[in-house]
């Protein structure tokens, strides 16, 4: 598996570049990693951590590119010289297709491109977002074009990451997540958006069904331009989908065909139901637990202060004045699950009760006595 590569060349340190070179050294890969950013501050931060060995080009068997997809056949004209004549180029970009299109005629008669997709993210980016374990429990799509050795080495690289590889021609790649990832990010968006339309922004009335739905409008606006202006084809159709479904809800709704609604929610309901609860989500989730406080000084700064008396950090508080689907008043969020556990436990031996525990993922909440 690590024997295969004897360097590594990854192109861009963010957040899955440097989520992979960081994982990499923590799998126990003995090669030598080296990094390509034009952020000064991921390459500083990445030596800095003994995450990678050097900057620039050098000799390498495996490039992978970690940028957006419109930068492929600049980077891999600039690259090619230092990949060995068998090498291997991969990339972590949303589109295949066009990947495949780019790369592929650029590479020597020996060396291969295979395309791949970790189903990760955050809205966070830069290689002080990355994470150790980032890749843990995702899918991982692998989209060669041809069955070849350099597929195979490509997964088995992915299955020490700790993710689960899918094997997929580009083609139906780009059509799934154009559903599945691209058109909800443009949903995200267009629902933000629309609080902005009145003279009045509605942003400080949303509740948590707002929030939870919308979350991802918060991810970078250059990479997203970059993905839906590549997938225009797959993405375009699946707009023509999404805009045949409202204008019938719209219409039931005109109507008052309340069979037709009911049907629609009840449809909706069962299939999400079927989402595999056991992988990880392509944006990575928060670990929060919610407080029913009652609103009296001294209240807030107790529960903290019983956290900063165990080391836990917190990464994100909260009052929580619109409150649909949300189980309590303050909201205190993790950097892992290990300190949400934890956090729960001192709770509930604490001046505060078991409550119940929200539906959402990696939620919990209290009530306070």
């Amino acid at each position: 598996m690590f024997s295969d590569f004897k360097a590594i060349t990854i192109v861009g340190l963010g957040l899955i570049g440097g989520s992979m070179a960081k994982a990499l050294r923590d799998k126990g890969y003995k090669g030598r990693i080296y990094g390509v950013d034009h952020h000064g501050e991921n390459l500083r931060q990445a030596l800095k951590d003994g995450v990678i060995d050097g900057t620039g080009y050098h000799a390498c068997d495996l490039l992978v590119l970690a940028v957006p997809v419109g930068h492929y056949e600049a980077v891999v004209k600039e690259a090619i010289g230092y990949l060995d004549p068998l090498g291997i180029v991969t990339d972590v970009g949303s589109v295949k297709e066009k990947a495949h299109h780019q790369v592929t005629p650029l590479l020597g008669e020996g060396q291969t491109f295979v395309g791949g997709h970790p189903m990760i993210g955050s809205e966070k980016s830069g290689f002080s977002a990355s994470k150790t374990h980032l890749f843990e429990n995702a899918y991982y799509f692998i989209t060669p074009d041809t069955e070849s050795e350099g597929v195979q080495k490509i997964r088995q690289l992915v299955e020490v990451l700790g993710a689960n590889p899918l094997l997929m021609n580009p083609k139906d790649h780009d059509r799934i997540v154009s559903r599945t990832s691209h058109i909800p990010q443009i949903n995200a968006v267009a629902m933000v958006n629309m609080t902005l339309l009145g003279e009045e922004s509605l942003i400080d009335y949303v509740g948590g069904g707002f929030r939870d739905t919308t979350r991802i409008a918060s991810s970078d606006p250059k990479l997203w331009k970059d993905i839906l202006l590549n997938n225009r084809e797959e993405i375009l159709a699946g707009i023509k989908d999404y805009i045949r479904l409202l204008g019938a809800m719209r219409d039931a709704i005109d109507i008052g065909d309340g069979p037709y609604i009911q049907s629609e929610f009840e449809k909706a309901r069962s299939q999400r139901e079927k989402i595999p609860g056991h992988l990880m989500d392509w944006i990575e989730q928060g670990y929060e637990i919610f407080l029913d406080v009652q609103d009296r000084p001294g209240m807030i700064a107790g529960a903290t202060t019983i956290l900063a008396d165990n080391a836990i950090n917190i990464k994100d508080i909260e009052i929580v004045h619109a409150r649909e689907n949300i189980p309590g008043v303050l909201k205190l969020g993790f950097y892992n699950q290990e300190d949400q556990l934890k956090a729960q436990e001192l709770m509930k031996s604490a001046d505060f009760t078991w409550k119940s525990t929200h539906q959402s993922k990696n939620k919990e909440a209290f009530a306070c006595k």
